[in-house]
């Protein structure tokens, strides 16, 4: 059953799906003996603040941190060699272990601003840095939204990653680092990200599981777990808040422990199913996205979600109420909100482990 049977589904059928998640069983525990280990931040969480990569360390080690990922080039401070050197004895000495990023690994995604150049050089210079700082994987990505209704087809996106992947795989994996593609901004559902990792070859390629990002794709972020957690090897820890509205459905990150989307129960499933992942908290607080699902021209792109999947989405919106606007944000409140919203985080996934 596809999206065309939901566009006929009744309001009774989303209330029924709703109320069965309301009346399920008392959440279980979580284990908290992983939290020492791999928790951790995802360094976009304070981009804002100007600080160099032994300032992001420091931070780390104030709020006894295990792991960071810098989410690229520019968050780490450059791709000399001597620079991630000088990174990770920093780092060692601190006891914090270190996660690489970058973004787009796709020649025709529109995140990759190298126009006619060819982007294996750079995959590659960031896959060298990773070895230097001793991440044993690269957060990478395919696009996001604009991808999913483009004028290329979502899946011919997918191929030009795919052949892209195939043209580096013995140079990567000589270096020793895991590629780990993100479920990111809209691009893919797990149902379709969880195939490419089988296809690239889930040896040498892995998956960054983002909690927030199914929401932007009408994803239940559990059904996206259950999807990829064969192949997650580090995690962007987001919680989302989602409600009904007359066009369809309103999807908000924020705080984390803030949301309706059972993050608790993520957590805890992340950590059973990927034990060996790091669990990074990721937070952003001011994106908000209207999705029109009540529209049919919103569907492009969507001809092929399941519908029972989609009613386990809905039926989190159904438990939402209409939230208020967002506020606008001079530079300087954004830094300090995302300080503040990520400092809270951490307090909030550290009472889910005590809990």
């Amino acid at each position: 059953m596809h999206r065309r049977q939901f566009l006929a589904t009744s309001a009774l059928g989303a209330s029924s799906v709703a109320a069965t998640v309301s009346t399920s069983a008392a959440p279980r525990a979580i284990d908290t003996s992983r939290d020492p280990a791999r928790f951790g931040l995802d360094l976009w969480s304070v981009r804002s603040q100007d600080w160099n990569a032994f300032q992001y360390v420091d931070h780390a080690v104030e709020h006894k941190l295990k792991v960071i990922q810098f989410a690229d080039a520019h968050t780490l401070g450059g791709l000399e060699p001597e620079h991630a050197r000088k990174v990770k004895a920093y780092a060692d000495e601190r006891g914090v272990l270190l996660e690489m990023g970058m973004g787009t690994i796709c020649p025709t995604s529109s995140g990759w601003q190298g126009e006619k150049d060819p982007i294996e050089p750079w995959i590659l210079r960031h896959v060298e840095t990773a070895k230097l700082l001793g991440s044993p994987i690269l957060r990478c990505l395919m696009g996001s939204a604009k991808e999913r209704k483009s004028e290329i087809p979502l899946a011919k996106h997918t191929q030009a990653m795919l052949a892209t992947l195939r043209n580096l795989r013995s140079r990567v994996t000589d270096l020793g680092v895991k590629m780990a593609i993100e479920n990111h901004s809209g691009d893919y559902q797990g149902r379709e990200l969880a195939p490419i990792v089988e296809e690239a070859g889930k040896d040498w390629v892995g998956v960054i599981f983002d909690s927030g990002n199914p929401v932007w794709t009408i994803e239940d972020p559990m059904v996206a777990l259950e999807h990829l957690a064969p192949y997650v090897v580090s995690s962007h820890l987001r919680d989302s808040y989602v409600w009904t509205t007359e066009d369809g459905v309103a999807a908000r990150w924020v705080v984390f422990g803030e949301g309706n989307v059972g993050i608790r129960e993520v957590l805890r499933v992340l950590i059973e199913r990927c034990p060996k992942a790091s669990v990074l908290l990721e937070t952003i607080t001011v994106r908000h996205n209207d999705l029109r699902v009540k529209h049919p021209d919103f569907w492009k792109g969507y001809e092929e979600v399941p519908a029972n999947e989609f009613m386990r989405f809905y039926a989190l919106a159904e438990k939402g109420h209409p939230q208020p606007p967002l506020p606008q944000l001079t530079k300087e409140q954004m830094a300090a909100r995302q300080l503040t919203d990520s400092n809270q985080g951490i307090v909030n996934v550290r009472g889910m482990f005590a809990a």
